[in-house]
């Protein structure tokens, strides 16, 4: 059983570390939840940040690496795998890597993050680099904007969440413009914090009821279909695994040892949307978006027994 000790510690982690995030962001409540939430519980989380130029996502990314011995990447569409490989063959001790414009990757260079991300290693003429464990940021422009590469569900699959950055309400922009804020340049997070607010999810230990509960809402994203059609092509299982520990992240900073639905909803779409079959995708982002709605009302239905 988890120490109220170590919940209460986790608590002040987290509000310390969305404090930090707001002092660099005005709005984006729920990415930078996301991103608080996906850093504390794993120390090697792989986050994609999705949005329109302009609307902070490299700003976080930039803040986020100033606490962190990181190392940055800005992808271009002649980029080959080589030049992935000789930035980063001798930083096997870097704590973060930054991507920028990630969908600008080609399928060679894509490939080449695949195996860095998944088995946090490089091949490189036969010698493999082995890395420590290192959380990855990388953004990518939406997907109607020119010189963009296809990225495939395989590749996708491979970052744990996909936040979605949305634009700046008019409130917002009013703050932005006329209230003198002015954006932090420098994080100040602590890497113990962060590691200590990972071992407390990995040593939470789950009740028969919070895996219950955890199975059924997996089985109810697993059977998500439109137009007859399964959502998803696989098992999910990274996707899950994943937000088992959000849950877990989510229940400790609620000052909990049990896990309740609610505890999830919140990082449905960004765990699991960026996973879906793309033929499915096609049809229509609404008719999609309907449906993980539908999904998430279930869960929130959901009580413990």
């Amino acid at each position: 059983m988890i120490t109220r000790k170590a919940i209460e510690s986790v608590l002040e982690i987290y509000h310390s570390t969305l404090t930090a995030l707001d002092q660099v962001l005005i709005g984006q409540s729920k990415a930078k939840n996301a991103i608080a939430s996906s850093i504390l519980c794993d120390t090697s989380s792989k986050i994609l940040m999705t949005g329109n130029t302009g609307v902070g996502k490299t700003t976080i990314s930039n803040f986020l690496a100033t606490s962190f011995n990181s190392e940055r990447i800005s992808v271009t569409s002649d980029m080959i795998p080589s030049d992935v490989q000789e930035q980063l063959k001798n930083r096997q001790d870097m704590q973060l890597l930054q991507v920028d414009e990630f969908n600008r990757a080609s399928g060679k260079v894509q490939s080449t993050f695949i195996e860095l991300f998944a088995e946090k290693q490089m091949s490189i003429g036969g010698e493999k680099y082995k890395f420590h464990d290192f959380y990855v940021l990388a953004t990518q422009n939406s997907a109607d904007i020119a010189g963009v590469f296809n990225v495939p569900q395989a590749v996708y699959d491979r970052f744990d969440i996909n936040i979605y950055f949305d634009e700046l309400t008019e409130d917002e922009k009013r703050k932005l413009f006329f209230s003198g804020f002015e954006s932090k340049t420098e994080s100040h997070l602590k890497l113990d914090e962060l590691v200590e607010a990972a071992y407390a999810v990995s040593t939470f230990m789950t009740e028969k009821q919070d895996e219950d509960i955890m199975m059924q809402i997996f089985r109810f994203i697993d059977s998500m279909t439109l137009d007859g059609q399964r959502l998803f092509g696989g098992s999910n299982i990274r996707a899950h695994k994943f937000a088992l520990k959000l849950a877990k992240l989510t229940a400790l900073r609620n000052g909990r040892s049990q896990i309740f639905p609610s505890d999830i909803v919140d990082f449905v779409n960004y765990v699991y949307m960026h996973r879906i079959d793309q033929n499915i995708a096609c049809i229509g982002e609404k008719q999609v978006l309907d449906k993980f709605d539908e999904v998430k009302n279930k869960i929130l239905f959901m009580k413990r027994r």
